[in-house]
Protein backbone atom coordinates (compact mmCIF):
# COMPACT_ATOMS: atom_id res chain seq x y z
CA UNK A 1 0.00 0.00 0.00
CA UNK A 2 1.16 3.48 -0.88
CA UNK A 3 1.50 6.15 1.87
CA UNK A 4 0.91 9.61 1.25
CA UNK A 5 1.69 12.64 3.29
CA UNK A 6 -0.68 16.18 2.25
CA UNK A 7 0.86 19.50 4.36
CA UNK A 8 -2.08 22.21 3.75
CA UNK A 9 -2.14 25.70 5.86
CA UNK A 10 -4.77 25.54 8.80
CA UNK A 11 -6.36 28.74 7.10
CA UNK A 12 -6.64 27.47 3.33
CA UNK A 13 -10.88 26.98 4.39
CA UNK A 14 -10.79 30.69 4.76
CA UNK A 15 -9.32 31.02 1.05
CA UNK A 16 -11.57 31.35 -1.97
CA UNK A 17 -10.79 28.37 -5.00
CA UNK A 18 -7.11 28.35 -6.43
CA UNK A 19 -4.45 26.48 -7.35
CA UNK A 20 -2.33 25.16 -4.71
CA UNK A 21 1.37 26.27 -4.74
CA UNK A 22 4.44 24.30 -3.38
CA UNK A 23 6.66 21.24 -3.58
CA UNK A 24 6.02 17.48 -3.57
CA UNK A 25 8.93 15.14 -2.84
CA UNK A 26 9.36 11.77 -2.76
CA UNK A 27 10.87 9.56 0.19
CA UNK A 28 11.95 6.43 -1.60
CA UNK A 29 13.73 5.36 1.52
CA UNK A 30 10.29 5.11 3.08
CA UNK A 31 8.15 4.74 -0.21
CA UNK A 32 6.35 7.89 0.52
CA UNK A 33 5.04 10.69 -0.66
CA UNK A 34 4.64 14.24 -0.05
CA UNK A 35 2.79 17.37 -0.92
CA UNK A 36 3.56 20.36 0.80
CA UNK A 37 1.32 23.03 -0.28
CA UNK A 38 2.71 26.16 0.78
CA UNK A 39 0.52 28.79 -0.63
CA UNK A 40 -2.69 29.10 -2.84
CA UNK A 41 -3.08 31.52 -5.83
CA UNK A 42 -6.84 32.65 -7.38
CA UNK A 43 -7.17 31.69 -11.29
CA UNK A 44 -4.61 34.09 -13.11
CA UNK A 45 -1.84 32.59 -15.25
CA UNK A 46 0.17 35.68 -14.80
CA UNK A 47 0.31 35.10 -10.57
CA UNK A 48 1.26 31.41 -11.58
CA UNK A 49 4.40 32.68 -13.84
CA UNK A 50 5.54 34.92 -11.14
CA UNK A 51 6.06 32.11 -8.04
CA UNK A 52 9.22 30.03 -8.36
CA UNK A 53 6.84 26.67 -6.36
CA UNK A 54 5.83 24.52 -8.32
CA UNK A 55 1.32 24.09 -9.16
CA UNK A 56 0.89 20.47 -7.09
CA UNK A 57 -3.15 21.15 -6.83
CA UNK A 58 -6.53 22.92 -6.89
CA UNK A 59 -8.42 23.49 -4.04
CA UNK A 60 -12.20 24.06 -4.05
CA UNK A 61 -14.20 26.04 -1.42
CA UNK A 62 -17.93 24.61 -1.01
CA UNK A 63 -19.10 28.82 -0.80
CA UNK A 64 -17.59 29.67 -4.51
CA UNK A 65 -20.17 30.40 -7.01
CA UNK A 66 -18.09 29.46 -9.97
CA UNK A 67 -16.08 26.26 -10.38
CA UNK A 68 -13.22 26.26 -11.86
CA UNK A 69 -12.74 23.68 -15.01
CA UNK A 70 -9.85 21.57 -13.75
CA UNK A 71 -7.14 20.76 -15.87
CA UNK A 72 -4.45 18.00 -15.46
CA UNK A 73 -1.17 20.07 -17.37
CA UNK A 74 1.17 18.31 -14.24
CA UNK A 75 3.10 15.11 -13.63
CA UNK A 76 2.07 15.74 -9.76
CA UNK A 77 -1.48 17.13 -9.21
CA UNK A 78 -4.09 16.91 -6.01
CA UNK A 79 -7.79 17.99 -6.15
CA UNK A 80 -9.20 18.76 -2.67
CA UNK A 81 -12.72 19.74 -2.29
CA UNK A 82 -14.64 21.46 1.21
CA UNK A 83 -18.05 20.26 1.74
CA UNK A 84 -20.20 20.64 4.37
CA UNK A 85 -20.52 17.63 6.71
CA UNK A 86 -23.56 15.31 7.06
CA UNK A 87 -23.76 16.43 10.48
CA UNK A 88 -24.21 20.02 11.12
CA UNK A 89 -22.12 20.48 14.34
CA UNK A 90 -18.67 19.97 12.49
CA UNK A 91 -19.07 21.90 9.70
CA UNK A 92 -16.92 21.60 6.41
CA UNK A 93 -14.70 19.04 5.63
CA UNK A 94 -11.74 18.28 3.63
CA UNK A 95 -12.01 15.81 0.64
CA UNK A 96 -9.69 14.38 -1.35
CA UNK A 97 -11.18 14.01 -5.08
CA UNK A 98 -7.95 13.10 -7.03
CA UNK A 99 -4.14 12.50 -6.95
CA UNK A 100 -2.05 12.17 -10.14
CA UNK A 101 1.36 11.10 -9.16
CA UNK A 102 3.96 11.09 -12.01
CA UNK A 103 1.15 11.36 -14.68
CA UNK A 104 -0.30 8.27 -13.05
CA UNK A 105 -3.88 8.68 -11.52
CA UNK A 106 -3.49 6.56 -8.00
CA UNK A 107 -6.50 4.74 -6.84
CA UNK A 108 -7.45 6.59 -3.63
CA UNK A 109 -8.62 3.30 -1.99
CA UNK A 110 -5.72 2.00 -2.49
CA UNK A 111 -3.36 4.70 -0.63
CA UNK A 112 -3.29 5.44 2.89
CA UNK A 113 -3.30 8.79 3.10
CA UNK A 114 -2.66 11.22 6.20
CA UNK A 115 -3.60 15.11 5.86
CA UNK A 116 -1.69 17.34 8.04
CA UNK A 117 -3.08 20.85 8.92
CA UNK A 118 0.39 23.44 10.00
CA UNK A 119 0.22 26.58 11.58
CA UNK A 120 2.27 28.48 8.58
CA UNK A 121 2.44 31.28 10.57
CA UNK A 122 4.52 29.97 13.27
CA UNK A 123 6.74 28.05 10.94
CA UNK A 124 7.23 31.40 8.82
CA UNK A 125 8.22 33.31 12.35
CA UNK A 126 10.05 30.28 14.03
CA UNK A 127 13.78 30.48 14.52
CA UNK A 128 14.81 27.95 16.95
CA UNK A 129 13.03 24.76 14.94
CA UNK A 130 15.45 25.32 11.91
CA UNK A 131 18.32 25.21 13.80
CA UNK A 132 17.70 21.60 14.51
CA UNK A 133 16.74 21.01 10.57
CA UNK A 134 17.09 17.30 9.83
CA UNK A 135 16.25 16.02 6.30
CA UNK A 136 14.20 12.99 7.45
CA UNK A 137 12.48 15.05 9.19
CA UNK A 138 8.70 16.18 7.35
CA UNK A 139 8.00 19.36 9.34
CA UNK A 140 11.38 20.43 8.91
CA UNK A 141 11.50 20.35 5.13
CA UNK A 142 8.29 22.30 5.56
CA UNK A 143 9.85 24.51 7.48
CA UNK A 144 12.89 25.15 5.13
CA UNK A 145 10.08 25.33 2.41
CA UNK A 146 8.33 28.34 4.24
CA UNK A 147 11.23 30.03 5.33
CA UNK A 148 12.96 30.69 1.71
CA UNK A 149 9.76 31.53 0.13
CA UNK A 150 9.18 34.50 2.95
CA UNK A 151 9.40 37.21 0.08
CA UNK A 152 6.52 35.64 -2.03
CA UNK A 153 4.58 34.77 1.26
CA UNK A 154 4.21 38.06 2.54
CA UNK A 155 3.79 41.57 1.23
CA UNK A 156 5.51 44.04 2.64
CA UNK A 157 3.82 47.57 3.45
CA UNK A 158 6.12 50.50 2.31
CA UNK A 159 7.22 51.13 6.29
CA UNK A 160 8.49 47.86 6.68
CA UNK A 161 10.56 48.45 3.38
CA UNK A 162 11.92 52.15 4.49
CA UNK A 163 12.55 51.12 7.92
CA UNK A 164 14.73 47.72 6.41
CA UNK A 165 16.45 49.90 3.94
CA UNK A 166 17.52 52.56 6.67
CA UNK A 167 18.57 49.88 9.16
CA UNK A 168 20.68 48.00 6.11
CA UNK A 169 22.53 51.44 5.28
CA UNK A 170 22.67 52.18 9.21
CA UNK A 171 24.32 48.76 9.57
CA UNK A 172 26.55 49.04 6.57
CA UNK A 173 27.85 52.67 8.48
CA UNK A 174 29.27 51.01 11.23
CA UNK A 175 30.38 47.97 9.81
CA UNK A 176 33.33 49.68 7.70
CA UNK A 177 34.94 50.92 10.87
CA UNK A 178 34.54 48.04 12.46
CA UNK A 179 36.51 45.45 10.42
CA UNK A 180 39.36 48.10 9.95
CA UNK A 181 39.80 47.92 13.69
CA UNK A 182 39.43 44.13 13.52
CA UNK A 183 41.81 43.87 10.52
CA UNK A 184 44.12 45.92 13.05
CA UNK A 185 43.81 44.10 16.14
CA UNK A 186 43.79 40.50 14.49
CA UNK A 187 47.53 41.87 13.75
CA UNK A 188 48.39 42.65 16.91
CA UNK A 189 46.82 39.16 18.49
CA UNK A 190 50.21 38.27 19.08
CA UNK A 191 50.68 41.15 22.19
CA UNK A 192 47.32 41.02 22.64
CA UNK A 193 46.32 37.75 23.47
CA UNK A 194 49.07 38.56 26.77
CA UNK A 195 46.15 41.04 28.01
CA UNK A 196 42.61 39.89 28.98
CA UNK A 197 41.87 43.63 28.16
CA UNK A 198 43.19 43.10 24.87
CA UNK A 199 41.74 39.49 23.91
CA UNK A 200 38.05 41.42 24.86
CA UNK A 201 38.99 44.04 22.57
CA UNK A 202 39.72 41.64 19.89
CA UNK A 203 36.28 39.26 20.82
CA UNK A 204 34.16 42.52 21.15
CA UNK A 205 34.94 43.63 17.57
CA UNK A 206 34.52 40.06 16.31
CA UNK A 207 30.97 40.28 18.26
CA UNK A 208 30.31 43.57 16.76
CA UNK A 209 31.26 42.70 13.01
CA UNK A 210 29.44 39.27 13.51
CA UNK A 211 25.83 41.08 14.69
CA UNK A 212 26.18 44.03 11.66
CA UNK A 213 26.71 41.41 9.11
CA UNK A 214 23.44 39.06 10.33
CA UNK A 215 21.46 42.41 10.04
CA UNK A 216 22.74 43.11 7.14
CA UNK A 217 21.44 39.85 5.60
CA UNK A 218 18.29 39.72 7.80
CA UNK A 219 17.73 43.09 6.97
CA UNK A 220 15.96 42.91 10.56
CA UNK A 221 17.05 41.93 14.37
CA UNK A 222 16.77 37.91 15.03
CA UNK A 223 16.77 36.73 18.51
CA UNK A 224 20.60 36.04 18.57
CA UNK A 225 21.41 39.65 16.97
CA UNK A 226 18.37 41.33 19.13
CA UNK A 227 19.51 39.98 22.51
CA UNK A 228 23.61 40.75 21.66
CA UNK A 229 22.53 44.28 20.95
CA UNK A 230 20.58 44.50 24.04
CA UNK A 231 22.91 43.00 25.91
CA UNK A 232 25.44 45.45 24.77
CA UNK A 233 23.62 48.47 25.23
CA UNK A 234 22.82 46.89 29.24
CA UNK A 235 26.63 46.39 29.63
CA UNK A 236 27.63 49.99 28.59
CA UNK A 237 24.92 51.50 30.47
CA UNK A 238 26.33 49.59 33.62
CA UNK A 239 29.49 50.38 32.59
CA UNK A 240 28.82 54.20 32.94
CA UNK A 241 26.80 53.83 35.82
CA UNK A 242 29.88 51.66 37.57
CA UNK A 243 32.91 54.47 36.81
CA UNK A 244 30.44 57.51 37.52
CA UNK A 245 29.86 55.75 41.15
CA UNK A 246 33.90 54.90 41.68
CA UNK A 247 34.65 58.84 40.56
CA UNK A 248 32.15 59.60 43.33
CA UNK A 249 33.21 57.71 45.86
CA UNK A 250 36.91 57.32 45.22
CA UNK A 251 38.87 60.76 45.11
CA UNK A 252 42.78 59.25 45.00
CA UNK A 253 44.06 58.80 41.62
CA UNK A 254 43.92 55.50 40.40
CA UNK A 255 47.81 54.35 39.81
CA UNK A 256 48.15 56.02 43.83
CA UNK A 257 45.59 53.54 44.82
CA UNK A 258 46.80 50.59 42.82
CA UNK A 259 50.47 51.08 44.78
CA UNK A 260 48.53 51.66 47.98
CA UNK A 261 46.84 48.42 47.94
CA UNK A 262 50.00 46.87 46.38
CA UNK A 263 52.20 47.64 49.01
CA UNK A 264 49.76 46.00 51.01
CA UNK A 265 49.79 42.91 49.90
CA UNK A 266 53.87 43.11 49.58
CA UNK A 267 54.27 43.49 52.97
CA UNK A 268 51.71 40.87 53.55
CA UNK A 269 53.87 38.26 51.29
CA UNK A 270 56.98 39.48 53.40
CA UNK A 271 55.53 38.65 56.73
CA UNK A 272 54.33 35.19 55.73
CA UNK A 273 57.62 34.52 54.08
CA UNK A 274 59.08 35.36 57.62
CA UNK A 275 56.89 33.22 59.19
CA UNK A 276 57.70 30.48 57.06
CA UNK A 277 61.55 30.99 57.31
CA UNK A 278 61.41 30.13 60.98
CA UNK A 279 59.43 27.60 62.41
CA UNK A 280 55.70 27.52 61.21
CA UNK A 281 53.29 25.81 63.20
CA UNK A 282 55.87 24.48 64.98
CA UNK A 283 57.53 22.32 62.07
CA UNK A 284 61.17 21.96 62.45
CA UNK A 285 62.26 22.54 58.63
CA UNK A 286 65.95 22.26 56.93
CA UNK A 287 67.73 25.77 57.95
CA UNK A 288 69.56 26.01 54.93
CA UNK A 289 67.42 25.27 52.56
CA UNK A 290 64.22 27.25 54.42
CA UNK A 291 66.70 30.54 54.62
CA UNK A 292 68.00 30.09 50.92
CA UNK A 293 64.41 29.85 49.59
CA UNK A 294 63.64 32.64 52.10
CA UNK A 295 65.69 35.20 51.22
CA UNK A 296 65.46 34.26 47.36
CA UNK A 297 61.45 35.24 47.41
CA UNK A 298 62.36 37.87 49.47
CA UNK A 299 64.30 39.39 46.86
CA UNK A 300 61.85 39.24 44.08
CA UNK A 301 59.12 40.70 45.71
CA UNK A 302 61.22 43.46 46.07
CA UNK A 303 62.27 43.62 43.12
CA UNK A 304 58.73 43.88 42.20
CA UNK A 305 57.91 46.20 44.53
CA UNK A 306 60.85 48.70 43.34
CA UNK A 307 59.40 48.24 39.92
CA UNK A 308 55.94 49.49 40.17
CA UNK A 309 57.42 52.65 41.98
CA UNK A 310 59.54 53.27 39.24
CA UNK A 311 56.97 52.85 36.86
CA UNK A 312 54.49 55.06 38.42
CA UNK A 313 54.34 57.71 35.83
CA UNK A 314 53.52 55.06 33.04
CA UNK A 315 50.80 53.84 35.15
CA UNK A 316 49.53 57.10 35.39
CA UNK A 317 48.83 57.28 31.27
CA UNK A 318 47.85 53.86 31.33
CA UNK A 319 44.85 54.61 34.02
CA UNK A 320 44.32 57.44 31.52
CA UNK A 321 43.79 55.10 28.66
CA UNK A 322 42.23 52.28 30.12
CA UNK A 323 38.96 54.94 31.53
CA UNK A 324 38.68 55.34 28.09
CA UNK A 325 37.76 51.55 27.34
CA UNK A 326 36.03 51.52 30.46
CA UNK A 327 33.29 54.10 29.32
CA UNK A 328 32.99 50.83 26.35
CA UNK A 329 31.32 49.19 28.70
CA UNK A 330 31.15 47.24 32.47
CA UNK A 331 32.92 43.77 30.69
CA UNK A 332 35.23 46.11 29.95
CA UNK A 333 35.75 46.83 33.26
CA UNK A 334 36.28 43.53 34.19
CA UNK A 335 39.00 42.73 31.66
CA UNK A 336 40.41 46.09 33.26
CA UNK A 337 40.01 44.07 36.55
CA UNK A 338 41.52 41.13 35.60
CA UNK A 339 44.61 42.28 34.11
CA UNK A 340 45.33 44.63 37.52
CA UNK A 341 44.94 41.48 39.34
CA UNK A 342 47.57 39.95 37.48
CA UNK A 343 50.09 43.03 37.87
CA UNK A 344 49.93 43.09 41.33
CA UNK A 345 49.95 38.95 41.71
CA UNK A 346 52.58 38.50 39.59
CA UNK A 347 54.98 38.29 42.05
CA UNK A 348 53.63 35.85 43.94
CA UNK A 349 52.93 34.23 40.17
CA UNK A 350 56.30 33.56 39.85
CA UNK A 351 57.06 32.08 43.41
CA UNK A 352 54.71 29.96 42.77
CA UNK A 353 56.22 28.80 39.65
CA UNK A 354 59.38 28.20 41.73
CA UNK A 355 58.07 26.47 44.69
CA UNK A 356 55.76 24.22 42.16
CA UNK A 357 58.84 23.47 39.94
CA UNK A 358 61.11 22.48 43.17
CA UNK A 359 58.55 20.31 44.19
CA UNK A 360 57.91 18.94 41.05
CA UNK A 361 61.60 18.11 40.63
CA UNK A 362 62.36 16.20 43.61
CA UNK A 363 59.26 14.38 44.22
CA UNK A 364 59.85 13.04 40.58
CA UNK A 365 63.50 12.40 41.75
CA UNK A 366 61.67 10.63 44.70
CA UNK A 367 59.48 8.92 42.91
CA UNK A 368 62.36 7.61 40.57
CA UNK A 369 64.72 6.86 42.79
CA UNK A 370 61.72 4.96 44.97
CA UNK A 371 61.88 2.39 41.94
CA UNK A 372 65.99 1.60 43.07
CA UNK A 373 64.75 -0.30 46.06
CA UNK A 374 62.15 -2.89 43.74
CA UNK A 375 64.71 -3.60 41.38
CA UNK A 376 63.16 -1.37 38.16
CA UNK A 377 63.64 1.70 36.11
CA UNK A 378 61.34 3.46 33.74
CA UNK A 379 61.71 2.77 29.86
CA UNK A 380 60.98 6.66 28.27
CA UNK A 381 60.98 4.35 24.70
CA UNK A 382 58.07 2.42 25.51
CA UNK A 383 56.46 4.23 28.31
CA UNK A 384 56.53 1.03 30.61
CA UNK A 385 58.71 0.15 33.85
CA UNK A 386 60.86 -2.68 33.16
CA UNK A 387 62.81 -4.66 35.71
CA UNK A 388 66.62 -3.99 36.00
CA UNK A 389 70.22 -5.04 38.27
CA UNK A 390 71.75 -1.78 39.67
CA UNK A 391 75.58 -2.41 41.17
CA UNK A 392 76.23 -1.66 44.64
CA UNK A 393 77.51 1.70 43.95
CA UNK A 394 74.58 2.51 42.17
CA UNK A 395 72.73 1.75 44.89
CA UNK A 396 74.75 3.46 47.10
CA UNK A 397 74.39 6.60 45.11
CA UNK A 398 70.76 6.05 44.76
CA UNK A 399 69.94 5.80 48.48
CA UNK A 400 71.81 9.12 49.14
CA UNK A 401 70.32 10.87 46.51
CA UNK A 402 66.89 9.72 48.15
CA UNK A 403 67.52 10.32 51.48
CA UNK A 404 68.47 14.08 50.97
CA UNK A 405 65.33 14.81 48.61
CA UNK A 406 63.12 12.86 51.09
CA UNK A 407 64.62 14.98 53.99
CA UNK A 408 64.13 18.27 52.05
CA UNK A 409 60.78 17.87 50.64
CA UNK A 410 58.92 18.91 54.05
CA UNK A 411 60.85 22.26 53.69
CA UNK A 412 59.78 22.72 49.73
CA UNK A 413 56.16 21.19 50.27
CA UNK A 414 55.55 24.01 52.68
CA UNK A 415 55.99 26.65 49.99
CA UNK A 416 54.06 25.13 47.64
CA UNK A 417 51.24 24.38 49.39
CA UNK A 418 51.07 28.12 50.92
CA UNK A 419 51.63 29.70 47.10
CA UNK A 420 49.40 26.99 45.72
CA UNK A 421 46.59 27.98 48.10
CA UNK A 422 47.52 31.83 46.61
CA UNK A 423 47.56 30.98 43.14
CA UNK A 424 44.20 29.03 43.81
CA UNK A 425 42.92 31.75 44.80
CA UNK A 426 43.77 33.90 42.08
CA UNK A 427 42.39 31.48 39.81
CA UNK A 428 39.29 31.62 40.96
CA UNK A 429 38.64 34.79 41.16
CA UNK A 430 39.53 35.54 37.71
CA UNK A 431 37.54 32.15 36.73
CA UNK A 432 34.42 34.37 38.66
CA UNK A 433 35.44 37.26 36.50
CA UNK A 434 35.68 35.52 32.82
CA UNK A 435 31.94 33.79 33.31
CA UNK A 436 31.04 37.40 34.86
CA UNK A 437 32.11 38.44 31.65
CA UNK A 438 30.63 35.78 29.57
CA UNK A 439 27.21 36.45 31.00
CA UNK A 440 26.84 39.59 30.54
CA UNK A 441 27.78 39.44 26.98
CA UNK A 442 24.97 36.65 26.72
CA UNK A 443 22.44 38.36 28.90
CA UNK A 444 18.98 36.75 27.80
CA UNK A 445 16.95 39.92 28.23
CA UNK A 446 15.59 40.57 25.03
CA UNK A 447 15.43 36.36 24.64
CA UNK A 448 13.31 36.05 28.01
CA UNK A 449 10.83 39.00 27.23
CA UNK A 450 10.49 36.95 24.01
CA UNK A 451 9.63 33.28 26.02
CA UNK A 452 7.86 35.49 28.63
CA UNK A 453 5.31 36.54 25.98
CA UNK A 454 5.18 33.27 24.34
CA UNK A 455 6.16 34.48 20.57
CA UNK A 456 6.27 32.31 17.37
CA UNK A 457 10.02 33.18 16.72
CA UNK A 458 11.14 30.67 19.69
CA UNK A 459 8.72 27.63 19.21
CA UNK A 460 10.56 24.02 18.19
CA UNK A 461 8.37 21.86 19.75
CA UNK A 462 6.03 19.84 17.42
CA UNK A 463 2.44 19.19 18.98
CA UNK A 464 0.78 16.58 16.87
CA UNK A 465 -3.48 16.08 17.47
CA UNK A 466 -6.18 13.95 16.19
CA UNK A 467 -8.56 16.47 13.97
CA UNK A 468 -11.87 16.05 14.89
CA UNK A 469 -12.79 15.99 11.28
CA UNK A 470 -11.32 12.55 10.34
CA UNK A 471 -12.72 10.21 7.88
CA UNK A 472 -12.59 6.90 6.72
CA UNK A 473 -10.70 7.50 3.76
CA UNK A 474 -9.04 10.13 5.21
CA UNK A 475 -6.67 11.13 8.48
CA UNK A 476 -6.29 14.57 9.51
CA UNK A 477 -4.10 15.43 11.95
CA UNK A 478 -3.99 19.20 13.07
CA UNK A 479 0.16 20.69 13.88
CA UNK A 480 1.01 23.15 16.63
CA UNK A 481 4.17 24.25 17.45
CA UNK A 482 4.80 24.84 21.59
CA UNK A 483 7.38 27.39 23.00
CA UNK A 484 10.84 25.61 23.82
CA UNK A 485 11.89 25.25 27.82
CA UNK A 486 13.80 28.01 28.82
CA UNK A 487 17.56 26.26 29.26
CA UNK A 488 17.38 25.21 25.30
CA UNK A 489 16.33 29.14 24.21
CA UNK A 490 19.38 30.05 26.08
CA UNK A 491 21.35 28.27 24.70
CA UNK A 492 20.43 28.71 21.32
CA UNK A 493 20.40 32.72 21.59
CA UNK A 494 24.20 32.72 22.45
CA UNK A 495 25.95 34.59 19.22
CA UNK A 496 27.77 32.32 17.34
CA UNK A 497 31.15 33.55 17.64
CA UNK A 498 30.72 33.90 21.62
CA UNK A 499 32.67 30.25 22.44
CA UNK A 500 30.92 29.17 25.84
CA UNK A 501 33.32 28.42 28.77
CA UNK A 502 34.38 24.86 29.10
CA UNK A 503 33.57 22.89 32.28
CA UNK A 504 36.19 22.60 35.61
CA UNK A 505 38.19 19.90 35.23
CA UNK A 506 38.24 18.84 39.17
CA UNK A 507 40.34 15.92 38.73
CA UNK A 508 42.45 17.72 36.40
CA UNK A 509 43.12 20.11 39.12
CA UNK A 510 43.96 17.69 41.72
CA UNK A 511 46.26 15.51 39.41
CA UNK A 512 47.93 18.68 38.63
CA UNK A 513 48.56 20.02 42.27
CA UNK A 514 49.50 16.51 43.57
CA UNK A 515 51.99 16.25 40.95
CA UNK A 516 53.46 19.91 41.14
CA UNK A 517 52.55 20.91 37.42
CA UNK A 518 51.69 24.58 36.99
CA UNK A 519 48.09 25.69 37.11
CA UNK A 520 46.50 27.71 34.49
CA UNK A 521 43.45 29.85 34.68
CA UNK A 522 40.21 28.40 34.19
Amino acid sequence: MNNMLIFIPQLLHTKRSGYLLGKVIYDTRNDLKKFYVITLREVTSVDLIKSTLDVIGYYSNVDDANEEIIEYKHPHWIHIVMKPSKTSNQGNKYHLMSIIFNNKKMNLSAIRTIMILYDQQVLYETELFESEAESSNHFHELARLIQNKKDELTIKSRFVCIWETLLTYHMFLYLYPVQSLSKVTERLLPILKYSSLGLHIYDWLENIKWMLAMVIQNKNFKLKTGNYALAIMIDIALGIFVLQLLQYYIKESPSQLLLNNAEKVVETLKDLINWLMGVPAGLKLNHALNNTMGKFFLYHIQLWWTFLIFSKPLLDLAFEILLLFGRLGFTFQISIVADLLALVSFHTYCIYVYAARLFNIQLRGITALFRLFLGKKKNPLRERVDSCQYQTDQLFVGTLLFTILLFLMPTTWIYYIVFTLLRLMAIAFGGFLTRLKFYLQVMPVYTFWKWLLRSYSICSIVDIRLHPCCTKELTILSMTMVVAPWKFTWKKCIPDTIICHPLIEWCTILNSIIWGHLLYPL
